[in-house]
């Protein structure tokens, strides 16, 4: 059987969300006019696949900052952090994967989301805990669901359960933590 282009595959709401609000900030930057946004904005809701969204943003510039996401995650795509003895951390601009995978045995696993480059709607941390502890520091509108969270003898303090925000993130934590804890977060005023 023939591999599917990525492109080919059916997009959902969310991402006919993204595009949407793509082309909003074209016309608001003066790129594209009204009939324009509006045309745009029917091909965009009925777009079926990826590639039926590429098309409507293709001409306009391709910035990070306001670049829909129009191709699915690629689900295979993992970063393992260790943390044997010593702390182990992630902060300021990096790069978040769909998935994690963090084993906190003696050290500590710190994940500081406030600056990440994050296009995914969903982050899954998989936790192989022992001693350590795994802290999450989250922007406003992120939420972290810790259902599937198994504990030891350590603590879960989940300063930021509920639903994401509109343009947020849900970051599920599943696996065990051992006699380590868990603490999700906003940032310490010193760490502002």
């Amino acid at each position: 059987m023939d591999r599917l282009d990525p492109l080919d595959m059916r997009a959902g709401d969310p991402d006919r969300e993204r595009t949407a609000e793509v082309l909003r900030r074209a016309a608001g930057d003066g790129r594209i006019d009204l009939d324009e946004l509006d045309d745009r904005l029917g091909r965009a809701y009925a777009a079926k696949t990826y590639r039926d969204l590429q098309a409507v943003v293709a001409d306009l510039p391709d910035d990070p900052a306001t670049r829909a996401p129009l191709a699915p995650v690629d689900r295979t795509e993992t970063l393992e952090l260790r943390a044997g003895i010593s702390d182990v951390r992630r902060s300021g601009t990096w790069a978040v994967p769909a998935r994690l995978r963090v084993w906190p045995s003696m050290g500590n696993v710190k994940l500081d989301f406030r600056r990440a480059d994050c296009p995914h709607r969903l982050v899954e941390i998989d936790v192989n805990g022992g001693a350590g502890n795994l802290v999450l520091i989250l922007p406003d509108g992120w939420a972290v669901d810790v259902d599937g969270l198994r504990t030891g003898w350590g603590a879960v303090k989940n300063r930021r359960s509920g639903t994401p925000g509109p343009d947020g993130v849900l970051v599920r934590v599943t696996g065990g933590m051992g006699m380590g804890s868990l603490v999700a977060r906003d940032a310490y005023f010193y760490e502002k």
